[in-house]
């Protein structure tokens, strides 16, 4: 505020010496202004009213609902018979909407089913297991885990791999190796994704309690 002051005399003074001398002239436009579209003035000059609409409520100090939609399209089924013409095709159009009988709604229910999707059935289960299949996957399963995983046992026989995992068991040794690669792997973890993997055990017993 201070330094438009004192600028404001100055350019009054170059103003009137800017004819007779060019280098005032110089001066003068090398000197910044203030325009005309600044950030008050234009948030002043976009603010508008509320429509009245909305200020019925605060004078009549009681609530109402106020039924202020956006604009849109026009419809032949909202269009008001005020504001048609008597010649005007849509009054019949729309006297039919509103005039519709009991009776054609089985006939609109019925239409409105067959255009809806097919339903979404789920597959059938399938129980083709076998007592000596268990057996022998058990075997496998014991014998070599590393090569005969959950996965594979599960694609050979033509199973769910939650009932390969119900009927056997990788041994002692196996199950070592698996936690000691996990640990490994664990190990090369920063910071962040140690905070994350946290933070998920805490959400999933969180939500095992019922409380997120």
């Amino acid at each position: 505020m201070e330094t438009r002051c004192l600028v404001q005399p100055l350019l009054r003074t170059l103003t009137r010496s800017s004819s007779s001398s060019p280098s005032a002239s110089t001066l003068l436009s090398s000197i910044p202004r203030r325009h005309q579209s600044t950030t008050s003035r234009t948030k002043r000059a976009l603010k508008i009213a509320p429509h009245p609409s909305f200020l019925a409520a605060a004078s009549s100090g009681e609530s109402q609902v106020l039924y202020n939609p956006p604009s849109s399209t026009a419809s032949v089924y909202h269009t008001p018979f005020k504001f048609l013409p008597r010649t005007d095709p849509r009054r019949q159009a729309n006297l039919s909407q509103l005039l519709r009988t009991s009776a054609d709604l089985p006939h609109s229910s019925s239409s409105s089913a067959s255009q809806l999707p097919p339903e979404l059935k789920a597959p059938p289960k399938k129980y083709n297991v076998t007592r000596e299949q268990v057996d022998e996957m058990r075997q496998l399963r014991a014998e070599d885990p590393a090569r005969w995983s959950v996965h594979k046992l599960a694609e050979r026989y033509d199973c769910a791999p939650y009932f390969i995992m119900m009927c056997c068991r990788a041994g002692e040794e196996h199950q070592k190796r698996e936690r000691a690669r996990l640990e490994a792997v664990k190990a090369r973890w920063g910071p962040i994704r140690s905070a994350a993997r946290d933070e998920r055990k805490k959400r999933k017993t969180l939500l095992l309690k019922d409380a997120l």
